[in-house]
């Protein structure tokens, strides 16, 4: 890919429409006036991202970032800076052209099969869920055969903020196939950036950008996507499988009992993994990489014991992308997780319900209590209908609120008339929707387990 088309003003509005009306103080006006009078702008907005794909230049007054400081978790300390992430927000127009450059850059990788099979993150039809799955499903085939799976979740120190630019640009050339105009303005975007960070009514010294690609903006997780591409290949040269999403790495091999040959292979792959990082300036954060063994008690035990004498230390469960595992895959721990916060913000939506609307009650309980509930669901199918009444409970709590009926009216009627699948349903239908959309985008190369849906045609 040497250079970009040319986009018509067509193109230029549906881009601005994708785009979230989020402000930045370095924008002139804000960005719903923006888009209110767009109309106006368009043809200048317009002539100035076609002359930046032309030229091979991003415009140098848009490379300015606004970090603003986000705590990664509320229960996490405040006056501890390592539990913040550095969000950068960005000019409106910058993230116009960022999203018109990702649009082709996305048509070229797929068009040239550059993505790595197994990395979720930041793509059409993948998602969390999507990797969870495909993990989950193979450790489930690997226990049905007799076998132990060992899974180790990897975490990367302040990845995104650690890129080299000049290792970033080589991949682009070398492993993703760019060149002329297209490299010249990848390079033009990530060199000569600066930043300064605001916080309240205080902004500090503005500073140069010299590693690192901006979270927050638009082509940042494509370009971390494509920094990482070697590093599935170290573990396909190793012959250990895996998954990723962005920077979080899942890898995880099968034991045949008495068979601890691939632990060794796993140990390898480390060692690499750990060489390949310090060479691309990346660091691997051990204190909260975390392993856990699944197959059957017996085994697990040994295998166990195995890894500690390699002081390897374990876990009998632990939060991957969200979703705490445990050795069982009974999920035990995550729906109690999933439960109680989910009562927690449905009995503040019921204190709230001679307040409003049953219109906008519903958008409430839609967005803090079924999102919860449907978060990664796929990963429970097949589980007993005993474990997922816990579930179901929750959704039939929402909907007494909803509809204001007592506690021991039939729940049938009024999930109907709310027009909710039960728990159950809800899960079949997601791993469906998960089948139609990924049958032909993305090989999961083994079927599901499922009693209800079968997935043999993937």
């Amino acid at each position: 890919m040497a250079c970009f088309n040319v986009i018509d003003s067509q193109n230029l509005v549906e881009t601005v429409t994708q785009l979230k009306p989020s402000t930045c103080c370095l924008d002139t006006i804000p960005n719903n006036l923006f888009k209110n009078v767009f109309d106006c702008l368009a043809v200048d907005i317009l002539q100035i991202v076609n002359n930046s794909l032309q030229s091979g230049k991003f415009p140098k007054a848009l490379k300015t970032a606004v970090i603003k400081p986000l705590l990664k978790k509320r229960s996490l300390d405040a006056s501890i800076i390592n539990n913040y992430r550095p969000i950068s927000n960005l000019p409106f127009i910058s993230k116009i052209i960022e999203k018109v450059v990702l649009q082709q850059l996305n048509h070229f990788l797929a068009s040239t099969g550059c993505y790595d099979t197994f990395q979720s993150g930041f793509r059409p039809l993948h998602s969390t869920e999507t990797a969870l799955i495909k993990v989950v499903n193979d450790i489930r085939l690997n226990t049905d055969s007799g076998k132990t799976s060992i899974l180790m979740l990897l975490d990367l120190s302040a990845a995104f903020d650690t890129v080299d630019h000049t290792l970033l640009l080589e991949r682009l050339e070398n492993w993703v196939g760019l060149s002329g105009t297209v490299l010249n303005w990848f390079r033009s975007y990530l060199q000569n950036r600066n930043y300064f960070v605001s916080i309240g009514d205080f902004v500090s010294e503005s500073t140069n950008v010299t590693c690192g690609v901006p979270q927050g903006s638009i082509l940042g997780p494509s370009l971390f996507n494509i920094y990482m591409l070697p590093l599935g290949q170290i573990m396909q040269n190793n012959n250990i499988d895996h998954h990723c999403y962005a920077d979080d790495t899942q890898i995880y091999v099968s034991l045949s009992p008495n068979d601890y040959r691939p632990i060794d292979l796993l140990c390898q792959c480390i060692e690499q993994v750990k060489e390949w990082m310090c060479r691309n300036f990346l660091q691997l954060n051990e204190d909260k990489t975390e392993i856990i063994v699944f197959g059957s008690k017996t085994e697990r035990l040994k295998v166990t014991q195995h890894l500690h004498s390699l002081s390897l230390k374990t876990s009998i469960k632990a939060r991957n992308l969200g979703v705490i595992m445990d050795s069982d895959l009974h999920f035990d721990s995550h729906i109690k997780s999933v439960t109680k916060s989910a009562y927690y913000h449905l009995k503040n939506v019921a204190r709230l319900r001679g307040l409003m609307s049953t219109e906008d009650l519903q958008k409430l309980v839609h967005a803090f209590i079924t999102s919860k509930l449907d978060y990664c669901n796929g990963l429970l199918t097949g589980l007993p209908k005993q474990t997922l009444r816990k579930i179901q409970l929750v959704q039939n709590a929402a909907a007494r609120v909803l509809t204001k009926t007592k506690k021991f009216d039939h729940i049938t009627p009024i999930l109907k008339s709310l027009h909710w699948l039960p728990v159950g349903q809800r899960i079949d239908f997601k791993i469906i929707i998960i089948i139609n959309n990924n049958n032909n985008t993305f090989n999961l190369e083994a079927p599901f387990k499922t009693p209800k849906v079968t997935l043999q045609s993937i």
